[in-house]
């Protein structure tokens, strides 16, 4: 399927545009992880709103090498940043709280979460999330935590799309290199997690045919996110306020 990436691109700059506009609103704020999402959405910012937008780098128990890939990408494209280090808050928190490794993970990236809007408050901006169409689709996020955004850019894209878009607006080699990986524990691999290949997640979306197991993969984990990507639910759905 052939698409013009550099339509689309300037689609997404507009679109962003109007989103700040709208709200009234300054600018956006970002995390910069070292993967290629927030490497792309550091791009955008870069060649379209360096003025009005801050990456930040926020570390809690991050890999050497995705601090020194998120510093890479933060100093190729010259963009305001500001380093937070969350551990003490993290170590704060974690104390006194009964061992759990899943839910620690979501806990790292809820306090992210937390310090993107504090910094979006502080500077009247909006908070740019880096989510890309296959991990929506999946569920392949934390509620409140990376999902936790006032916009997502990237939220039409498939990951084939991502990278298609950090090459032209040049992202480090380095990072369109580099296995996807949600940066939660050592090692971690997005498609061992998932149990599919992104190739197969896209190839999904885009309404072709894929393997059967990959299929039911695909539609397993989107039946079990679904509430992931709704509002929370209440008993105003009923219509009437309970008298």
């Amino acid at each position: 399927m052939h698409k013009d990436y550099n339509k689309i691109i300037l689609r997404i700059k507009d679109w962003i545009e109007k989103v700040i506009n709208d709200s009234k609103t300054k600018g956006f704020v970002y995390g910069v992880s070292g993967g290629i999402d927030s490497a792309l959405i550091c791009a955008i910012a870069s060649k379209y709103f360096k003025e009005n937008s801050l990456a930040l780098r926020m570390d809690i128990k991050n890999s050497n090498k995705d601090c020194s890939d998120a510093d890479l990408v933060i100093k190729h494209f010259g963009v305001k940043n500001v380093a937070c280090n969350l551990e003490p808050i993290y170590k704060a928190f974690v104390k006194d709280l009964p061992t759990n490794a899943l839910a620690d993970m979501n806990l790292r990236s809820r306090l992210r979460m937390n310090m993107l809007y504090y910094y979006a408050q502080s500077n009247n901006y909006l908070v740019c999330g880096t989510s890309n169409a296959c991990e929506i689709y999946t569920g392949y996020f934390t509620k409140y935590g990376d999902s936790g955004s006032d916009f997502m850019p990237l939220a039409n894209l498939t990951k084939h799309d991502v990278y298609e878009c950090a090459k032209i607006l040049d992202v480090p080699q380095v990072i369109i290199n580099k296995a996807p990986s949600a940066g939660l524990r050592e090692n971690q691999k997005d498609e061992d997690d998932l149990k599919v290949k992104y190739a197969e997640i896209d190839a999904y979306l885009n309404g072709l045919e894929i393997k059967k197991e990959s299929k039911e993969r695909i539609e397993y984990l989107h039946k079990i996110s679904e509430h992931k990507r709704h509002r929370s639910l209440s008993m105003l759905e009923l219509g009437e306020i309970i008298k």
